[in-house]
């Protein structure tokens, strides 16, 4: 009986040790809250990042737009520091969705070894961002238009690609998957 036991036991731990010796991690990573950073602004503050950034914001009750149609609250403008040298002023980031406050979410979405930063655009049943992505040829972030409303579900740094989060229900869901060009995000294909 004890021979059997073992026999078994060898049996298993030798499969283990094949298989283990195949597997060279996942290449998917889901995006998770814990893999960024957030610096919450509901008044005029300075507040620092991760990265050493320091961003001084002015806090505006009514942002008076002429392209939006309501007067929304939020950021009048964005001071970014590094040390004590001004790197850029970013204008106008609305609080669309009239909570009070705006957050700056940190993380190197297009996975070029910069911090970049979202701020939401948009929740209802979905929360979307707007992205500020990090260039370093100008050692300034700038708004990608292009990223906007991406809900990033994945991602795999050594393909440079990045799925969406599902659209749809249970019965008739799709996402994208992107490939990332520097700067650029380009449709590779819809999943259904």
């Amino acid at each position: 009986m004890k021979s059997r036991f073992n026999f078994a036991f060898l049996f298993i731990l030798f499969n283990l040790s094949l298989y283990s010796q195949e597997y060279r991690g996942p290449t998917w990573v889901n995006l998770e809250d814990g893999m960024t950073n957030t610096l919450k602004f509901t008044n005029t503050d300075i507040l620092k990042s991760s990265n050493g950034l320091t961003f001084k914001a002015t806090w505006k009750e009514d942002l008076d737009l002429s392209d939006e149609e309501y007067a929304y609250g939020g950021i009048s403008e964005l001071h970014v520091y590094k040390g004590q040298r001004h790197i850029q002023t970013i204008k106008n980031i609305v609080d669309y969705i009239a909570l009070g406050y705006v957050n700056l979410t940190f993380f190197d979405y297009n996975m070029d070894g910069y911090l970049d930063f979202t701020v939401p655009i948009s929740c209802g049943g979905s929360c979307y961002e707007k992205y500020y992505l990090y260039n370093p040829k100008t050692k300034m972030f700038t708004h990608q238009k292009e990223w906007d409303y991406l809900r990033i579900w994945k991602f795999n740094k050594a393909t440079k690609q990045i799925r969406s989060v599902p659209d749809g229900n249970a019965m008739n869901a799709k996402h994208y998957l992107y490939k990332v060009d520097g700067l650029k995000l380009i449709k590779v294909k819809t999943i259904e």
